[in-house]
């Protein structure tokens, strides 16, 4: 699920971020991007609205796509692991390193 993994990868970056995720996270009693995997709603209605991993992201970002790729592509690969081992993340990045990084080396 590619929101769980932006989720993984979130580090507020500013006040206002992290003003939202505090919200977030009071209402859900988790951190939302260290639990990600515990997003397990599909609804757009209330109650279950918070849980649904995208709108979780959408109220992060902003809808921002940009803001959705630095979640992943500026946040270390040691928080990304950290953070992803329940949502298929830290088994994605090993797959890469370990398939994809020999073939580009050899070139």
């Amino acid at each position: 699920m590619r929101e769980a993994w932006v989720l993984n990868g979130f580090i507020p970056s500013n006040q206002e971020e992290e003003q939202i995720l505090e919200e977030i996270s009071t209402q859900l009693m988790f951190d939302p991007c260290k639990e990600s995997h515990r997003l397990r709603s599909n609804s757009w209605s209330e109650p279950d609205r918070i849980r649904n991993p995208k709108v979780v992201v959408e109220k992060l970002t902003g809808g921002d796509r940009s803001r959705e790729w630095q979640c992943w592509e500026e946040t270390s690969l040691e928080l990304l692991r950290k953070r992803g081992v329940y949502t298929g993340l830290t088994t994605y990045i090993h797959e890469i390193e370990q398939r994809l990084t020999p073939i580009i080396l050899s070139e």
